[in-house]
Parts: structure tokens; sequence; C-alpha cells
């Protein structure tokens, strides 16, 4: 690459996939998140990367456990290996440790607003705000939660623990939380750690006898986001550690919340620190239907600007491909973008179809579309060309929509690739048919009973 003076969107543009190729040296999400994602780049060319880390402590831990993945994913992405820079927004890992309110300003002197605002451990992401969180059936009553606990921090539902899969909102609602405080109090002193660093810190005030300033940070804040407490589980030093703090911030009304992949009783967790979760409220985010995927992706092309137009056809597919994860449901529409804008290709079904395969693990054999429509055959009695035929009669119609509401069930099939098994059928036939047996699965027993069956003979 022979830019030197890049612009600063393309700058950010290039961080994502520096980020992207360290995500796949590391050993583990965990790690990446704690070590990567609150890395600030300054300024970025293949001659020098000047790269803003949280704290002294970061430097130390990135340039003994992860510089060599770093340097090679720079290397991959610039075209060249720039010199690595590192400068530290707290000079001091552990002398700064809890971010002061900001100074009073002198008279007729308006105060500064900052453009991201900064928790102590490492800034909040700017895109993970209320506003850009989009509720729905599965996540609604966790983001009124979260909502309740950020406009008086302190009093209700403390803690708050918000559990769930994998990139399905835990993280952005922590930091919405943060935003939103902050916004509301300038003054407040937040704090958000993954779980994974609070014991790195941990470890590292123990070896260098620095336990006190490492307490007050943790200790003296009005607000405390820990990400991904499971990671403590066993470990219990720090349980015992972080078992105190918790006692310290509740006893002054000072708010704590943690996410998780799971409930309080399924971790390794001491019981004294699993009935405090249990004191207050423990509530789940869930996958999101088809209908919230798609609002999370017209939100996120939102933001992404006049440029980010996509038809709803091509939304639809993206949504109904990836079911599990909005941070691969996101991924993917940016990607697709991506590639849209550098190839100079027109956004159609087409092009979304190459790019959903990089993100939709191909199925098993066994659940091939071809064994589901013969299995279904075989259980209604009726043969499998006139499922795929054009009859519309009772006998055939059925089987045919309860072949379909597997295919959906059990595959990562698009509504049009579904449809085009049965003939070439409209996606929204498609559609139509998964709503009816999924009604009728709800609302008789017997009909639930068969279709159970099916799917466990499928399973076999």
């Amino acid at each position: 690459m022979a830019v030197t003076n890049m612009q600063p969107e393309v700058a950010t543009q290039l961080w994502e996939q520096v980020l992207e190729a360290v995500r796949g040296k590391l050993g583990s999400q965990q790690a990446f998140d704690t070590w990567f994602r609150p890395i600030v780049p300054m300024h970025l060319s293949p001659q020098i990367a000047d790269l803003e880390v949280p704290n002294a402590f970061f430097v130390d831990w990135i340039h003994e456990h992860h510089l060599v993945a770093l340097k090679q994913s720079l290397a991959e992405v610039l075209g060249a290996l720039p010199d690595v820079r590192f400068s530290a927004r707290e000079q001091d890992a552990l002398e700064s440790l809890v971010a002061p309110g900001p100074a009073e300003p002198e008279a007729d002197t308006p105060a500064p607003v900052p453009a991201v605002p900064r928790a102590s451990g490492g800034p909040l992401n700017p895109r993970l705000t209320f506003e850009a969180f989009v509720a729905g059936g599965g996540n609604r009553f966790t983001h009124a939660a979260c909502l309740a606990v950020a406009q008086n921090p302190g009093f209700v539902y403390n803690p708050l623990y918000v559990f769930g899969g994998s990139g399905l909102g835990k993280t952005h609602l922590l930091h919405a939380i943060g935003h939103s405080v902050l916004r509301s109090r300038p003054g407040a002193r937040v704090t958000y750690v993954p779980a994974e660093r609070f014991m790195n810190e941990m470890i590292y005030s123990i070896q260098h006898a620095q336990m006190l300033p490492f307490r007050n940070k943790y200790r003296n804040v009005d607000l405390l986001l820990i990400d991904d407490i499971q990671f403590l589980a066993g470990k219990e030093s720090t349980q015992e550690e972080f078992f105190y703090t918790f006692n310290a911030l509740r006893d002054a009304h000072k708010q704590v919340v943690v996410t998780s992949d799971k409930p309080p009783k399924d971790i390794m967790l001491e019981d004294r620190l699993t009935s405090r979760f249990n004191q207050g409220l423990v509530t789940d985010v869930q996958l999101p239907d088809l209908e919230t995927r798609i609002a999370i992706l017209r939100n996120r092309c939102a933001t992404e600007g006049d440029g980010a137009r996509v038809p709803d056809d091509v939304l639809l597919l993206i949504a109904d491909r990836i079911r599990n994860n909005v941070r691969d449901l996101e991924g993917c529409l940016v990607r697709l973008l991506a590639v849209a804008s550098l190839v100079h290709r027109d956004m159609t079904v087409e092009l979304a179809e190459e790019v959903v395969h990089q993100y939709v693990d191909a199925e098993p054999d066994h659940l091939s579309p071809e064994r589901i429509i013969g299995t279904v055959s075989d259980r209604f009695g009726v043969k499998a060309e006139a499922m795929c035929g054009a009859r519309r009669t009772k006998t055939v119609a059925l089987p045919r929509q309860v072949a379909m509401y597997l295919m959906r069930q059990l595959t990562a099939l698009s509504l049009g690739e579904i449809g085009r098994m049965f003939g070439n059928r409209d996606h929204t036939t498609v559609l139509y048919a998964c709503q009816k047996v999924g009604r009728l699965v709800a609302q008789d027993n017997v009909f639930s009973e068969k279709v159970n069956a099916l799917i466990a003979t499928l399973m076999l």
C-alpha cells in the first residue's frame, strides 16, 4: 500500500481489518475483546502505527503476549510492517485507577463535551447506545430493566445480571448503560472492565504490592460494569476480591451490572457470590425473531449513511440465514456493503448469497433438504414428487408446509432457497407455511408430537 497520509475514515476501516486478522490469531474471543477492542488507532500507515491503549499495563501485556499477532496482522492489511508505537491514556496502570469527574470550568467558559465518553478501564464504544439498540420480543424486558438502572443507578435492580448467548447484545446494553449515566451525570465515576482484565489487573497488583490502589479503582466508583463474569468460574481468589468489591459498592448504593453467558446457578461460583447476584435482578437476552433481525439490519443501514441503501429482499435473505448472532448479522451486512462498493457490483440477492455463505456453516448430510422431504413424505404417506409439484390439496399442502417448516428450523437455507426446493415457490409462501405450522405446533399437542417425532428421526 503506497498511501502514507490516510483519511481518518480509511484508517478506521483498515484498523477494523487489522482487528479481524488479529481475532483469527488469538486463542479466544475473550482475549480479543479484553486486549484489542479498547485500542484506539491514532495514526495508521505502512510506516507507523500509533496506538492508544488504556494504561501502561496494556502495553506490557500486549508486548509480552500478543505483539507477534499484532505485527503479523498489520503487515497483512497494510502490505508492510510499520513501526508500532503505544501511548497510554493513563500513564500508570494503577495510580490513575478511578476516572475523576471533569474539573469545574472557569466562569463564562463552556465545559468541553467529549466525543467519546470514557470509563475507567477503557472507552465506551460510541456505537453501543440505547438509541442504537433494537428491542424485540427476545430482549424487551431486559432492555427495559437496563433503562431503569441507567435512570436510577444504585437504587433499582442492584445488581443487574444479564445473561445470554454470544452476540445477542449483552455488551451493547452494558455500554449503553454507561453512556446513559455519563450523559445525565457527567461527573459520574464509571468503570467498564471485562472479567478477564479484572483478574489480570489483580494479579499484577499482587505481584507489585499495589492492592490498595487496585481496590480504590473498583470500590470508589458510581457504576461498575463487568463483562463476561463467567470467566471468574473456578478462580477462587479473584471471586473473593470481587465479592468484597461488590459488597462495598452495594452498601454505598453504587450500581453493579454484570453480563454472562449463563445464569448464576450454572457457573462455578462461590455460593455467597451466586446468592448476591440472585438478590438483584437476573434477566436474559434471547435469540431475536425474524422481524427483529430485519429491524437490526435496517437500523445499521441508517447509521451507514445514504450509501447503505439495501433492497428489502437482500435484508430478508441475511436476516433469514443468520439467526443466532447479532454480531454476525451486522458483520455480514457491513461486509456486503464493502464488497458491493469495492468491486462495483449491484446490491443483489445473488451477491448477498455469496457473502452469507462465509457466515453460515454448511449443513451436515443427514439434514439435507432431500432427506427432510423424504422423511416427511414417508410419515404423511405422500409422494415426494407431489410435495414438490403444483398440487394444492390439503393432503399435499400440509406435508409440504411441514417440510418447509423443518427446513427452516433445521437448516440454514433461506426462504428463497426453500421455495426453490418446492417448485420455485415464492419466499412469502414459505414464510406463511412456517408461521402456520408454528401455530399448529403451539396449539395442537397431537400435531406437535408428530412434528417432534419427525425432528427426532432427522437428528439420528
